[in-house]
């Protein structure tokens, strides 16, 4: 009987539904039955989370017991189609699900779904999750069929939003049917299309469900956040650092709502903590610590009914000592010379030192993880919040779990000796071990990028996606070359491409340039890395310090720029930005050795 209730409740993901059948009791279907909105499956994500939080239960109890309940509803998978019916977008589906109308109707079916109305009956469904979660804040997040399964994580390729909850009855009703609507339409955006294409599940029948959890975190004046939130990897395939245990995980921390975790955004880095030493940072002085922490934090404002940041500093002000005590790292030396002067000053940053320093924080951290992986049979990564009380005591709420996709090839690759050497860098890359021919290199100019106009700096990563199309179309292995941070939301800091405009390359690099502060950043743990190892597309830095052995830059120019082939109608300033080569009868040879972390270019 379970067995027929969790096929028909939970998900189609067969080793998904071994596992949940496991762990899962009588009761626990009851319980998710109860709270679930609307028939058909409550979807991959909903399915992660909640076993995650099963198996903690059963094999760590003692953990469990300190976890932050789960506080969810889940919008069955039928309530979809229903709403595509009912919106008269069947015809649109059935021929956007063709392949001459795969990405064509593609756009017009995300258009329509995010403009569409939901029956009396559907809008009754709502209320009832609205009257139950009162004026408390809510995040819709989409859990689909596809996501989070074994194989296809789909990060970040479908929408979550928060809903602020606040006003009548009517605007949160509102607020919230807008909110399911952008979920819905964002199975039809164009890194979701080319994220299925890219994985052979164009033809698979992908069914929106919906996961709808009140967000964890605290009242702080007019704004609403937990302390700390991030996402953790059981296994890192990227280390950072020499000497570091992989298998003992990592943590990707930061203040305040966990997006900032999983985005590439603005002036902000996160607290990167592996598990094996997590005291231990690429850092070398208080002048990079400064400069390498979080700027800004993202929060719920109550008062202007909206998600946003703001600067840390504004966050400090608003939460109790002892949860700033744990945020924050004190420049001792800027404090001493201003007491020297006769004032007290408080100097301080923002890198979550205080977590990373308490030790029963970092070994549950290791534990749940460890944990989840046994019972999975495969490396997991998680979402989660902290929050803090006095005491050093914690509350950590597990909000997503999933399988983790990692490169297994680590075969030995032997270096090329005595070659004309592109580039050639050691401890600053990420995937399999390869040896490929490469048949394009991209490159776009730091300096030129920085001195384009900003308003117009956005515009480059169309020029991207037109030369990644080209690669696509004419089945070229490229190589991607950028300044800065590649996916980054902010201009100033690199290109804003999103994963369809680079899903065609085999390797990635992010040149620093640090006479206008372009600086790589792997991300490890935001979507952007997700879409790079699931791709199987390999990622270096090319840093300015001991570990760019050598970068030669200059040896593009002495081909033709085919840019000007690709797409004519471009400004001569882009054609001098952005060099594209390609090779006829020479060719360029790209070597990555994952053991010894090394990557070499050569040019024949």
């Amino acid at each position: 009987e379970c067995d027929k209730i969790c096929e028909l409740m939970m998900t189609k993901d067969e080793k998904m539904l071994s596992k949940i059948k496991e762990y899962f009791t009588f009761e626990d279907y009851i319980t998710i039955y109860d709270r679930r909105v609307g028939s058909g499956l409550v979807g991959g994500k909903s399915c992660g989370m909640l076993l995650a939080r099963k198996i903690i239960e059963k094999e760590r109890p003692d953990i469990y017991i300190n976890l932050e309940p789960d506080d969810s509803f889940y919008i069955g998978s039928d309530l979809f189609y229903t709403y595509i019916v009912s919106n008269d977008l069947w015809d649109l589906r059935v021929k956007q699900r063709t392949k001459e109308g795969y990405y064509k109707y593609g756009k017009e079916l995300e258009e329509a779904l995010k403009n569409g109305t939901f029956s009396d009956e559907i809008k009754k469904g709502f209320l009832q999750i609205l009257d139950y979660f009162g004026q408390n804040p809510i995040i819709v997040r989409s859990s689909s069929f596809l996501e989070d399964g074994y194989g296809n994580a789909f990060a970040g390729k479908y929408e979550s939003v928060f809903c602020v909850n606040r006003g009548s009855l009517e605007e949160r009703l509102a607020a919230f049917e807008e909110a399911v609507k952008v979920v819905y339409s964002s199975t039809m955006n164009i890194s979701a299309l080319e994220y299925r294409k890219i994985n052979d599940l164009d033809d698979t029948d992908e069914q929106m469900a919906l996961l709808v959890q009140r967000v964890s975190g605290s009242y702080y004046g007019d704004y609403f956040f937990p302390t700390a939130a991030g996402v953790g990897f059981s296994y890192s395939p990227y280390s950072p650092l020499p000497d570091m245990d992989n298998s003992k995980g990592m943590l990707r921390l930061v203040m305040g709502l966990g997006t900032k975790a999983v985005d590439r955004t603005k002036k902000d880095y996160p607290r990167i903590i592996n598990l094996d030493k997590p005291e231990v940072t690429m850092v070398k002085d208080i002048r990079e610590k400064h400069r390498y922490s979080q700027h800004y934090l993202d929060v719920i404002d109550l008062k202007d009914i909206s998600l946003h940041d703001i600067p840390v500093g504004d966050g400090l002000d608003v939460i109790p000592r002892y949860a700033k005590r744990v945020l924050v790292e004190h420049d001792r030396e800027a404090e001493r010379m201003f007491r020297d002067r006769g004032e007290r000053r408080e100097i301080v940053f923002v890198n979550c030192e205080g977590l990373v320093n308490n030790q029963d924080f970092i070994d549950d951290m290791k534990e749940i993880m460890n944990t989840l992986e046994i019972a999975y049979d495969y490396p997991v990564d998680i979402e989660y919040t902290v929050n803090v009380g006095e005491d050093n005591s914690f509350n950590v709420n597990l909000l997503q779990c999933r399988p983790l996709q990692v490169s297994i090839n680590n075969e030995a690759i032997e270096m090329p000796e005595d070659k004309n050497v592109f580039f050639h860098i050691k401890e600053s890359s990420m995937g399999m071990s390869r040896k490929n021919e490469i048949d394009t290199i991209c490159y776009v100019d730091p300096h030129r990028y920085y001195e384009y106009p900003y308003a117009q700096k956005s515009s480059i990563s169309h020029v991207i996606n037109d030369v990644n199309a080209y690669c696509k179309e004419n089945g070229k292995t490229a190589i991607l070359i950028v300044p800065g941070r590649i996916g980054t939301s902010s201009p100033e800091l690199g290109i804003p491409v999103v994963f369809a405009d680079i899903s065609h390359f085999s390797a990635i690099l992010e040149e620093s340039y640090s006479e206008v502060g372009y600086m790589p950043e792997l991300s490890f743990g935001s979507h952007m890395f997700q879409d790079l190892v699931e791709a199987e597309i390999y990622y270096g830095a090319l840093f300015e310090n001991e570990k760019k052995l050598e970068f030669n830059k200059d040896m593009m120019y002495t081909y033709k720029n085919i840019l000007k082939d690709i797409n004519p109608n471009l400004s001569k300033e882009i054609y001098d930005m952005i060099q594209v080569i390609d090779f006829a009868e020479d060719k360029a040879e790209f070597y990555h050795d994952m053991n010894k972390d090394e990557t070499l270019c050569v040019f024949n």
